[in-house]
């Protein structure tokens, strides 16, 4: 068995359920690895990341954005709207955190009730990227692409880092890894922290962290967590489900969408109003 490592940045995120996960397992020969690393974006005097709307003053973010804010000892801002917001919970190992506020500034993004996100899923990944382009700062941005992979992921909010591996098998075919290849490829110390992440086929860029992934129904089915080289990674939708559960959230859930099209202009323009860039 192999692996190599490449270098990635932080900013996108992901979900999907456990089951689905599992039922794309398969048996490898060798892993090539990847580290996902960087900061947040810089912004004047602070940083900037991105957060949704899952119920009536209840946001959604990384738990690396609050992470970094917490140590730099600077309170969260959600951009055009009240506040104050506060950090209500953090589940640093699913690299998610909930934050509180006032109620009514925000649409509220339903989460999908589909068990299901295959590879190839069409999705749309929104956030509010930093660019070099001085008009286009702080705007929200959206990328579409398909999921590429579940990938077996032991990443750490706290330090800004992640690692994954692609698992081929003997003739070199890409092939989906199993729960013991995950083990063998990082060691048994590591078991804790491995989770599953979605990699998606859509460029992501510092600021994104903390955006939703929406399918074609426009419901979400991912958070948005890291990204670099036209990749955006994604926390699974199971994980944001149980962080909801023990915060005693109750979403709203809608089935997946079985249309032949999407309008996927209206969709972002549908979910825009749920999104929000965050700095502190």
């Amino acid at each position: 068995m192999k692996g190599k490592m490449q270098a990635g940045r932080w900013g996108l995120g992901l979900i999907v359920a456990g089951a689905v996960l599992a039922a794309l397992g398969a048996g490898a020969s060798a892993w090539t690895g990847r580290a996902v690393p960087a900061p947040l974006p810089a912004v004047a005097g602070g940083f900037s990341a991105s957060a949704f709307a899952v119920a009536p003053g209840v946001l959604v973010t990384n738990a690396h954005v609050a992470l970094r804010c917490q140590a730099q000892d600077r309170p969260l801002r959600v951009e055009g709207q009240g506040g104050p917001w506060q950090l209500a919970m953090l589940d640093a190992d699913a690299d998610l955190a909930l934050l509180r506020g006032p109620a009514g500034g925000m649409s509220v993004l339903p989460l999908s009730a589909g068990l299901r996100l295959p590879r190839g899923t069409p999705v749309l990944a929104l956030g509010f990227p930093m660019t070099d382009e001085p008009r286009r700062a702080g705007m929200l941005r959206a990328a579409r692409g398909m999921v590429l992979r579940a990938a077996l992921t032991v990443h750490d909010p706290a330090g800004g880092q992640a690692v994954s591996f692609v698992a081929t098998d003997q003739n070199g075919q890409e092939v989906a890894p199993s729960w013991d290849d995950g083990l063998r490829y990082f060691g048994a110390a590591q078991a804790e922290r491995l989770r599953w992440r979605l990699e998606i086929g859509a460029p992501a860029a510092g600021g994104s962290s903390g955006g939703p992934v929406l399918d074609a129904a426009g419901q979400v089915v991912g958070v948005v967590y890291a990204g670099g080289r036209g990749l955006t990674a994604a926390i699974p939708l199971e994980d944001l489900r149980a962080l909801l559960a023990r915060a005693g959230v109750v979403p709203l859930l809608r089935p997946p969408s079985h249309a032949a099209t999407t309008d996927w202009d209206a969709l972002e323009d549908g979910a825009a109003r749920g999104v929000a860039r965050i700095t502190c």
